[in-house]
């Protein structure tokens, strides 16, 4: 075969690496992850709170009644709730007792901690923010844990109160 003559087994290798890369890229933007890690770590202005394994804080809505989410559509883009596939895992504090899921009406099963539905803010880009602290949107506000299930009314990342 001529050495720039196209060689047949590498097609295939390249499209079997291109299948791969697509997959590995699905599967990192999972909006649900398989088995996710709930830990707590103290974040500016708030203390120690309910945190993901990523570090990124955890939100309950003032509006959800015990073991129900009401945070739906334009809500759910703004505060994405905490889904999972598989039993949360727990550390730094986190009491397992406190932790369940409950089935959303739009399919996935969203994480609650002592009763409430916990979400994410989408301001919020990295660990240690906690940007959502206090606010009020969608008629309710909104606010950390801590890892005793009890809801940090006070301090916010910004020091709007």
């Amino acid at each position: 075969m001529a050495p720039d003559a196209p060689r047949p087994w590498r097609w295939p290798a390249v499209a079997a690496a291109g299948l791969l890369a697509t997959g590995c890229a699905f599967a990192t933007n999972s909006q649900h992850p398989g088995r996710l890690r709930l830990t707590s770590a103290t974040v500016p202005e708030l203390g120690q709170v309910l945190v993901d394994g990523k570090g990124r804080t955890l939100y309950l809505f003032a509006a959800d009644p015990p073991n129900r989410s009401t945070c739906f559509g334009a809500c759910a883009s703004i505060w994405p709730p905490v889904t999972t596939q598989g039993r949360p895992g727990t550390s730094g504090g986190v009491q397992p007792g406190l932790l369940t899921t409950v089935a959303r009406s739009d399919g996935p099963r969203q994480i609650v901690y002592a009763g409430h539905p916990l979400y994410y803010y989408q301001a919020d880009t990295g660990s240690g923010e906690a940007q959502g602290q206090g606010i009020t949107q969608f008629g309710s506000p909104w606010f950390a844990l801590t890892p005793q299930g009890q809801i940090k009314t006070t301090g916010s990342a910004d020091g709007r109160f």
